[in-house]
């Protein structure tokens, strides 16, 4: 069985029926999985909020700049890219990426370019033209407007949509709650609901995921599969990896071996001794604090508890 969860699971709307829906773990038949069409950004609709997205990596190649040391970027949901040349291939060479277009902070780029390096960044970007003179030559360059940042472990397997609340609201299962649409692609179509279990997130990501899919969006990648239940059946994907959109707003969670620590990062690992302080974290609240750093709110209640914290 597929661990999933659906808008109105996810909200707790109060007009579910007893009946659940079921998973059918077997992988639908899937339009979205068609080859996108390689982009030609002179007729491309720009205007639309599912074209232009390139998964980039960086060029590790050592020779001199503009030769290498740029990045590679490829049309997400596309086996082939038109280059600057006109060309189509696997994967396209720019010499620079102008990463101010992005008009990020410190916190959003380092963000960016952290993603970047792992290889799990995602942006909305067209390809323009720079001449570094010197007889050096023209090359591509990236100008990116969103960067999208991989949140998973796992590698993107499936297409990739960006999904949407579709405002649909049931009194029984399988629910049309979202819209997903494919990136680079007029394709689009509803879902009954989102399967976690691949993605190796956590409670806390997959709720902040469905927290930003209302806000700066949320973009995933995964196969599809059957739900049936009381009210039919639908369509659901499972989600390989997912993408939430760089900003310079600190996203907290709640990490360490015991629960003990509050930070920007999903992941942290501590050491597992136990102190008699870290039961008072247990019912504290982890969020940006004054500073703009992830914390503790220190309220009354965490202060006292702290001062004398609870014996075994």
């Amino acid at each position: 069985m597929i661990s999933r969860i659906s808008f109105v699971t996810a909200l707790a709307v109060p007009l579910l029926s007893l009946a659940a829906a079921c998973t059918d773990a077997s992988v639908e038949d899937d339009f979205l999985a068609d080859d996108a069409e390689a982009l030609d950004e002179s007729k491309a609709d720009l205007a639309s909020g599912t074209h232009t997205y390139y998964q980039v990596e960086p060029d590790y190649r050592r020779c001199a700049a503009p030769m290498c040391g740029g990045v590679y970027y490829r049309l997400a949901n596309a086996t082939r890219t038109v280059c600057l040349d006109g060309k189509k291939a696997d994967r396209c060479y720019a010499a620079s990426a102008d990463w101010a277009r992005l008009r990020l902070g410190e916190r959003g780029l380092d963000r960016t370019l952290t993603a970047l390096g792992a290889r799990t960044l995602l942006v909305r970007a067209t390809i323009g033209k720079k001449n570094w003179g010197r007889g050096l030559g023209t090359f591509a360059e990236l100008r990116p407007t969103e960067a999208w940042i991989g949140q998973g472990p796992n590698l993107p397997e499936g297409p990739l949509a960006k999904v949407e609340d579709s405002g649909v609201r049931c009194f029984t299962t399988p629910c049309a709650s979202f819209v997903e649409k494919k990136l680079n692609s007029s394709a689009r179509a509803t879902l009954a609901e989102l399967g976690w279990d691949a993605s190796g997130a956590t409670d806390e990501q997959i709720g902040v995921a469905l927290d930003r899919m209302h806000s700066d969006g949320l973009i995933i990648a995964g196969e599809r599969y059957r739900v049936t239940g009381p009210g039919g059946s639908a369509s659901g994907r499972t989600v390989t990896q997912f993408w939430l959109r760089a900003t310079d707003e600190a996203t907290c969670y709640v990490g360490g071996c015991s629960g003990q620590v509050c930070s920007d990062r999903p992941d942290v690992i501590t050491t597992c001794e136990w102190r008699a302080e870290y039961a008072c974290y247990q019912a504290a609240t982890c969020e940006v604090q004054a500073d703009g750093a992830c914390g503790w709110t220190q309220t009354a209640e965490l202060q006292a508890c702290l001062a004398s914290p609870p014996q075994e």
